[in-house]
């Protein structure tokens, strides 16, 4: 017999092909089988192995839990198991046969999706690693994860590291509340205080309101009594007790800079620093993270450069500072100036970290699982960054405490002394920028200790443009603006141009390009600054210029005015659109009530003066000491409605309590997306770098004057001017020596000059004095000895014009723009300066700033202080589906400001709607509002609810320029009442019937209330709702039929109810009545009666029995409603008015009373008649027989 013999050494099942054609060594199915290997005859041949088992069913818990993902780690003989129900119930366990599993992970943070499996599964060492392109990557340690809470928010998993976002501060500033103040005399050198914890000696007095108290007044603490009142350096009026003074200090400090600067510590030696480190360093310092698995976080933005000049920067006098010489005279002699060196030698950095120290180490209960703090330094011309110091979460503070154990603040204080970085850090972390993890990736893979993603977005859209305005100005002095402490003697460059541009960023580091302002052409000017666009030009001051005053002036500071909210709005249409991280609810909530905000710790209690957008549980607050807390239990309201709202960590005082000003008091609460972008930075690109200022011994206007016959030119004055070049001078004007012969003495030089200070001679006193050079430079025409010149020693009478003439030295003739220096009469050397011109650098870059921030308090200032529109006045959306098309149906809409004020003579810009059958009705309104119509009918449905919510996205500009931040109506489509047909005061046309009637009765119509004609009877529903006890009637839901059936004679009152949107959310019902009046078919009283006899005797038997037919039938009594017939009724053998009356002859009647016996046998007689006439012409009984 043939036989067919197959082995299976390809190990390859076959499914492609027809079973025909399968090659030998190929199988079409198998299961639980395994093909042999070894080298004896059985090899190829087909082994049975054991299959699979239910090991561990995780479904079985929660509802709709499905897994949707899953990762063997073979090495470690476990399972690591992806499940969610889609909702908040999302979990990853760590699955080891034979054991229960480990819960790693848990929270509604995780944010699964049943329809995002994760696929994208790697585990390095002991990390795991995930991706599922709904979240951003993410990573776990699992041996950490292991008592599964460990890892409780997004910033705990995400592969991507915390940014920290905040610079270091460089400012001491404290409140203190004053107690006790002399009424007499009114003016004090002391002020009492509550304690004088956190001031020192030398640190600013500042009350901000006080005329006497200001910054320009340098007042300073000269001595601290007793922690109970400090003395200042001059008497100050107008303080009263309960007023608020603050403390401003620099934490930049040093002997030569610095009012009792450390004195003891010097004249001790004990102070550990270098005191000359920093004298010829300019260094910018930061700090970056480094959190529990090793990871780094991105570098802080660095401080602007630490630097103050000795002796703050002034020229002194004899006798005046450190230096004993004349300062002006030493500059011009040795062309440099000795004191702009670095004063700083110590520096206190205030480091903020995200949430309070004790509350960030990486333990259980760590919220960002920080291992150390990294110090860095960073010297202004190299482009190296250094470590200073390492300081990790478990070391300890001076006292021997931890340094994580304050409880009751975020930032952290570290003490810079001068000190040698010890560590450079390698090239790929100084141009780290921002992470490079994807914000979501489809893919992900290992390559050795590399994760490798694939089909990923890079980064998320930001606005491609901000509505801000740029200008510049001295630096603010007032309330929250203390740049003018923390740098006391930096400012922006005069005669520069500056691009001002912002950069946004998630919380993760990732970062936005440079965004610009959309204001293009238009200026403003505000409080007697100008602004423009993303670019300013900042000149010298104006000779006309008289404030601030040289002793008032604190510096230049560009200024930025943000018009409109930083946005960014998504939808499922643009998924590259992250939106903000946090949202704020509406438009806020006012507290300007007669009872104060006040803030304890993590309790908020609060008036409001209406209760829209209040917080809620769940909602976020800002943090006083992290960037948001959440609302931990359900706010309570008392019955004077004063709310208390309790959060999961300390609120922010300063932004909940009241500010103090009038009119409204907004605050916000918020809503969280970890996707948003969350924080921001002004960064500036100015490419007009190195520049020199040039010492000089004086400017000589027009020529010197000749000891003999002048070979100079006359009425040079204001025309052209001479200056003395020696020593650093001739390198910063430097001759042309290009294109020279060997036998040229006079050279060109290309060199523009602007002159800064110029040399004078007023009231017969050689001194100096402010040089006002416009736009309009000088220009070096020729550099030569002063012999080349003409200008030898031997040759000119005026030798006390030129500095150190008998040494022959280069003189720089220039070509003036404006008379400058002194003419050769009075002319005698004195400390003049030009700057030169500036190199224009090739580096088209933008250079951080430390203005940095959130961009919700960003917003919520904007909305805060912003003068133009900033929301809508309550309004009326009236749109209900009976609202017919083009007509108007939200009307006279009010822009309104930050007080609540009616905003008048504005425009309405960048319209955009949900549904485009909603327009304005007009996009300019002088003193009424915004009104807005519907292009085509509305029909409400079912679907109503959740589908037709509609929201109005626009602009609104007043009439000085000022533009809103995109500003929203919002609302919906509302129903109407049904209309029933033919209805009269509730009443439906009544129904008159019999009870022999069966069948449709009444056909109802009506309509749902759109002015829609083509789809007024959609999703109309009819019911009875009343009067059909019995159940004689019924409806038709759908076509309105009413229909009878078996109906016993009576008046029914039914309810008719027409309901519309098929009886969904949002349905609305009409009502009427329906009467139907059913008469009786039957005509006459029945009774039973026997059969007709033709004589008495059948009707009466003569045994005295009843006849045997007595109630063999039903007949009906048409005269009298009785069983007992009377004479002269007319008896009818049916009900019916066709029923045929009796034939004449005997009935016996009583059919069922007595005993059917004597008196009980009774009879009627019907007349003989023709036609039957159904008469009754006698009744009796049988009686005894």
């Amino acid at each position: 017999m043939a036989e067919i013999k197959n082995s299976f050494l390809k190990s390859k099942m076959n499914k492609d092909l027809d079973d025909r054609l399968i090659p030998n060594g190929e199988y079409r199915d198998a299961q639980n089988i395994s093909v042999g290997k070894s080298e004896a005859d059985d090899i190829g041949a087909l082994e049975t192995i054991l299959g699979n088992s239910l090991a561990y069913n995780f479904l079985s818990s929660i509802a709709g839990l499905k897994v949707i993902g899953y990762f063997p780690i073979e090495n470690s003989n476990q399972i690591i198991v992806f499940l969610t129900d889609g909702g908040t119930n999302n979990f990853i366990y760590s699955f080891i046969p034979g054991n229960a599993p480990t819960l790693l992970v848990t929270g509604a943070f995780l944010q699964f999706s049943l329809t995002l499996p994760i696929t994208g599964v790697s585990v390095i060492e002991d990390l795991l690693f995930w991706t599922d392109y709904n979240n951003q990557p993410r990573k776990i340690n699992i041996s950490e994860a292991r008592n599964g809470t460990y890892y409780v928010t997004e910033s705990d998993i995400s592969v991507a590291k915390y940014n920290p976002y905040q610079p270091i501060g460089l400012l001491t500033k404290v409140s203190k509340t004053t107690t006790t103040v002399a009424t007499s005399p009114t003016t004090t050198t002391t002020l009492a205080i509550a304690d004088t914890s956190g001031i020192s000696l030398g640190m600013n007095v500042i009350e901000y309101g006080n005329a006497d108290l200001q910054p320009q007044d340098y007042t300073y603490v000269e001595s601290i009594i007793s922690n109970t009142s400090v003395t200042l350096n001059r008497a100050v009026t107008n303080i009263a007790n309960g007023d608020v003074i603050y403390f401003l200090a620099t934490t930049m400090t040093g002997k030569d800079i610095t009012y009792n600067f450390n004195n003891e510590a010097y004249t001790d030696n004990t102070w550990p620093g270098d005191p000359d480190y920093l004298e010829s360093r300019f260094i910018r310092l930061s700090y970056r993270f480094e959190f529990d698995d090793g990871e780094y976080s991105l570098m802080a933005p660095f401080t602007p450069i630490t630097f103050i000049p000795k002796q703050k920067g002034y020229f002194l006098g004899s006798g005046g500072g450190t230096i004993t010489a004349d300062d002006e005279n030493n500059a011009y002699r040795s062309t440099i100036v000795e004191f702009m060196e670095n004063g700083v030698q110590n520096i206190e950095l205030l480091i903020p970290f995200p949430d309070t120290l004790n509350n960030v180490q990486p333990s259980f209960t760590g919220s960002y699982k920080i291992r150390s703090l990294d110090i860095l330094y960073k010297e202004s011309d190299a482009t190296a960054v250094k470590v200073v110091d390492t300081i990790d979460y478990d070391d300890r503070d001076e006292f021997g405490a931890p340094w994580t154990a304050t409880t009751n603040s975020n930032i952290y204080t570290y003490n810079y002394q001068s000190r040698k970085p010890f560590r450079t850090l390698p090239t790929s972390q100084t141009v780290r920028v921002y992470d490079k993890v994807p914000v979501k990736a489809f893919a992900q893979e290992t390559a050795g200790n590399r994760i490798m993603y694939g089909n990923f977005l890079d980064k998320y859209s930001p606005p491609t443009v901000l509505n801000y305005t740029v200008g510049v100005s001295p630096k603010s002095t007032s309330l929250n603006y203390d740049s003018w402490a923390e740098f006391p003697t930096q400012s922006v460059k005069q005669n520069r141009n500056y691009q001002v541009g912002f950069i946004l960023a998630d919380k993760f580091g990732r970062q936005s390009s440079v965004i610009l302002s959309n204001i293009k052409d238009f200026v403003t000017t505000k409080n007697g600054v100008t602004y423009g666009g993303s670019t300013v030009y900042s000149p010298y001051n104006p000779i006309t210029e008289t404030s601030p005053t040289i002793k008032d002036w604190f510096g230049d500071a560009l200024r930025v005015i943000v018009n409109s909210e930083i946005t960014a709005a998504t939808n499922e249409n643009t998924p590259d659109i992250p939106g903000l991280y946090a949202n704020a609810k509406g438009n806020g909530f006012d507290v300007a009530n007669i009872n104060l905000p006040n803030v304890t710790a993590n309790i908020y209690t609060f008036t409001p003066v209406t209760t829209t957008n209040i917080p809620e549980l769940g909602d976020y607050l800002r943090g006083e000491y992290k960037d948001f807390v959440k609302v931990s239990i359900p706010p309570t309201v008392d019955g004077s409605g004063e709310y208390t709202v309790t959060c999961d960590g300390s609120i922010n005082e300063e932004i909940y309590e009241s500010t103090g000003n009038t009119g409204t008091q907004i605050k916000y609460a918020y809503t969280l997306n970890e996707k948003g972008w969350y924080s921001y930075k002004i960064v500036v690109k100015q490419q007009e770098q190195e520049y020199y200022n040039v010492y000089l011994p004086g400017i000589l206007d027009g020529y010197p004057t000749h000891s003999g016959t002048s070979p100079y030119p006359v009425g040079e004055e204001g025309e052209t001017a001479h200056i003395v070049l020696f020593n650093d001078n001739i390198n910063k004007v430097p001759r042309d020596l290009l294109e020279v012969g060997p036998q040229q003495k006079q050279f060109r030089s290309s060199v523009q000059l602007y002159g800064r200070v110029e040399n004078a001679f007023i009231n017969s006193v050689t001194t100096n004095k402010q040089f006002y050079p416009g736009i309009l430079t000088d220009t070096a025409i020729t550099i030569a000895t002063a012999t080349d010149l003409n200008m030898d020693y031997d040759e000119i009478a005026s030798k006390g014009n030129f500095y150190q003439l008998d040494t022959n030295p280069l003189i720089a003739r220039l070509s003036t723009s404006q008379p400058i220096g002194v003419v050769t009469g009075d002319m005698a050397p004195f400390l003049a300066i030009y700057e030169t011109e500036p190199v224009e650098s090739l580096l088209d870059i933008y250079w951080e700033t430390a203005s940095v921030g959130l961009i919700s308090d960003l917003n919520a200032a904007i909305l805060t202080d912003f003068n133009g529109p900033v929301g809508f006045a309550s309004y009326n959306w009236a749109q209900s589906e009976s609202v017919a098309s083009q007509a108007t149906f939200l009307s006279n809409v009010q822009p309104i400001d930050k007080d609540g004020v009616q905003v008048d003579n504005t425009t309405l810009t960048n319209y955009t709607t949900t549904n485009s059958a909603i327009q304005p009705v007009n996009t300019t309104a002088t003193t009424g509002g915004y009104s807005f119509k519907i292009t085509s009918p509305f029909v409400y449905t079912n679907t109503s609810d959740a589908n037709d919510n509609f929201t109005l996205t626009m602009n609104i500009t007043d009439s000085s320029g000022i533009s809103s931040g995109t500003l929203q109506l919002v609302g919906s489509l509302s129903n109407v009442i049904p209309v029933i047909s033919n209805v009269t005061t509730g009443e439906l046309p009544a129904i008159n019937n019999d009870d022999a009637t069966t069948g449709i009765v009444a056909d109802y119509s009506g309509v749902n209330g759109s002015s829609d004609a083509s789809n007024n009877t959609l999703q109309l529903q009819w019911s009875i709702t009343g009067g059909n006890t019995a159940g004689y009637f019924s409806i038709n839901a759908n076509t309105g039929q009413l229909t009878q059936t078996s109906a016993s004679a009576n008046t029914y009152n039914l309810t008719i109810r027409l309901t519309d949107a098929n009886n969904g959310t949002g349905a609305e019902f009409a009502e009427a009545n329906q009467q139907v009046i059913v008469s009786s078919t039957v005509i006459g009283f029945p009774f039973l009666v026997g059969d007709r006899q033709n004589n008495i005797t059948y009707a009466c038997p003569s045994n005295g029995s009843r006849d045997t037919s007595c109630g063999n039938n039903t007949y009906y009594n048409r005269t009298t409603s009785s069983g007992t017939p009377s004479v002269n009724d007319i008896i009818a053998s049916g009900p019916a008015q066709s029923a045929t009356l009796l034939e004449g002859g005997f009935y016996t009647y009583n059919c069922t009373n007595g005993t059917g016996t004597g008196n009980d046998r009774l009879f009627f007689q019907v007349e003989y008649d023709s036609p039957n006439s159904g008469k009754v012409i006698d009744v009796t009984n049988c009686g005894a027989p």
